[in-house]
C-alpha cells in the first residue's frame, strides 16, 4: 500500500467516526461504499457517481411516500369510525402517559444507588426502599427468601448486573399483580407515606415517588379495554410512520434532489 492510498484509508476511518453522529441519508451511502462524504467533493469522485446518488435518494423517496399514501386512507378511516368514547380514553391515556415519563428515570437509578451505599439505614428509608424492591424482585426470588426483605438483601441485589440493567429497563408491564399486591401490603403494614420518605432522605423520597408513579400508571394501564388498547396501537403505528417520512423528506431536500419532482 503507498502512501496515497494510506492516506485515504486513514481519512476514511477518521470520516465514519465523525459522520456517524450526523443524521443524513447521504452519509449511510457513502459509508456503505467506502467513501468519505467530505471526499465526495473532491476528484475522487466523479460527477457521475454523484448523480447516481441522488437518483437512488429519489426512488427511495418516491417508495416512501407512496408507501404513505396507500396507508393514509386506512388511518382516515380508523379517526373517522372510532367512538368518541374512545377517543376520550386515548387523550386521558396520552396525559397519564406523559405525566409517568415527566418522572426521571434517572433520578430513581441514582438514588437507589446512593442508598445501597448506607449500611444502617434509618427505619423510614428502610421501609419505604424494601417496599419498592417487592416490584422488582421475581416472585421466585421472593419466595427463596420466604417473602421477607431485609437491606443485606437489597445492597447484595445492586451488586448484580443483571438487576442494575433491569433497573434501567423496567416497565410498567413488567409489574405483575403479585408484586403490585405485595408492595401496597408494605407500604399499608408499615405506614410508609411520602412524608415519611420526605424527611428520612432525598433519595428515599426520589424512590417512594418512582413507585407510587410506575404503580398507578400500571393501575391505569390495566384500566383499558383490548379495543382502546388497539386503537392506541394504531395510532402510534401512524405516528411513527409519518414521522419517519417527513424525517427522510427533509433530509433528503436538503441535498436538492427533489427539485426535479417539484417538491418545495
Amino acid at each position: 500500500m503507498d502512501i496515497t492510498q494510506q492516506s485515504s484509508v486513514n481519512h476514511l476511518t477518521i470520516a465514519r467516526t465523525y459522520l456517524a453522529s450526523h443524521n443524513d441519508v447521504r452519509v449511510i451511502i457513502f459509508d456503505f461504499i467506502g467513501v468519505n462524504k467530505d471526499l465526495a467533493s473532491c476528484r475522487l469522485v466523479s460527477r457521475e457517481w454523484k448523480k447516481f446518488v441522488e437518483r437512488y435518494l429519489q426512488t427511495i423517496y418516491g417508495m416512501k411516500k407512496h408507501h404513505i399514501e396507500t396507508l393514509r386512507p386506512g388511518w382516515e378511516e380508523l379517526h373517522k369510525n372510532m367512538p368518541s368514547s374512545v377517543k376520550e380514553t386515548i387523550e386521558i391515556a396520552e396525559v397519564r402517559k406523559n405525566l409517568f415519563q415527566s418522572f426521571d428515570k434517572n433520578t430513581f437509578y441514582r438514588s437507589i444507588k446512593m442508598l445501597g451505599k448506607i449500611n444502617n439505614p434509618s427505619k423510614a428509608i428502610k421501609e419505604g426502599v424494601l417496599a419498592a424492591l417487592h416490584l422488582l424482585v421475581d416472585d421466585a426470588e421472593l419466595a427463596k427468601v420466604e417473602g421477607s426483605l431485609d437491606w443485606k438483601f437489597f445492597k447484595k441485589k445492586l451488586l448484580n448486573r443483571e438487576f442494575q440493567k433491569n433497573l434501567r429497563n423496567f416497565k410498567p408491564e413488567d409489574i405483575t399483580q403479585e408484586r403490585m399486591i405485595k408492595f401496597e401490603a408494605c407500604i399499608g403494614l408499615e405506614n410508609v407515606t411520602e412524608y415519611d420518605q420526605m424527611y428520612a432522605s432525598a433519595e428515599a423520597r426520589n424512590v417512594y415517588r418512582w413507585a407510587i408513579n410506575i404503580v398507578e400508571y400500571k393501575q391505569f394501564l390495566d384500566t383499558l379495554t383490548e379495543e382502546v388498547n388497539e386503537a392506541i396501537k394504531q395510532c402510534k403505528i401512524q405516528q411513527d410512520e409519518e414521522k419517519e417520512f417527513e424525517l427522510f423528506e427533509n433530509v433528503v431536500k436538503q441535498t436538492n434532489s427533489l427539485k426535479c419532482l417539484g417538491v418545495n
